[in-house]
């Protein structure tokens, strides 16, 4: 697999999180009331309290997923999507087998993907 297919699937993946997380929180959020409908002592409350973006709250909970992923786990992941090595430029770092980059990214990504989704995270 070429490394733009492989980031190309990555890209793909991250929006479909991103959209799974946008859906949740819309979701969860209680039936919408007009500001002009509510009493001047809540109203002070909601203003002194933003509403997170969407986004925010992916980005927030990837992030944490990341950060508790295994060290090896994280420099693979930003080895190949930041620093955009090849599994073999990686490997050679790394001192080990590019199949043994691409089992640590497989890992890496089904770890997130679970936590994203719902399967893993715990709150």
């Amino acid at each position: 697999m070429l490394y733009d297919e492989i980031r190309a699937m990555y890209t793909t993946y991250i929006g479909r999180v991103a959209e799974y997380a946008r859906k949740e929180y819309l979701r969860t959020l209680p039936h919408e009331i007009p500001l002009e409908e509510l009493p001047e002592d809540m109203l002070a409350l909601v203003e002194d309290k933003p509403f997170p973006d969407e986004l925010e709250l992916a980005e927030d909970r990837l992030s944490q997923v990341v950060n508790d992923l295994p060290l090896l786990r994280r420099q693979v992941l930003s080895m190949l999507f930041v620093e955009e090595l090849s599994a073999i430029e990686i490997a050679e770092r790394l001192g080990c087998s590019a199949g043994y980059v691409y089992k640590e990214k497989h890992r890496a990504l089904k770890k997130i993907r679970a936590v994203m989704e719902g399967n893993g995270y715990d709150q």
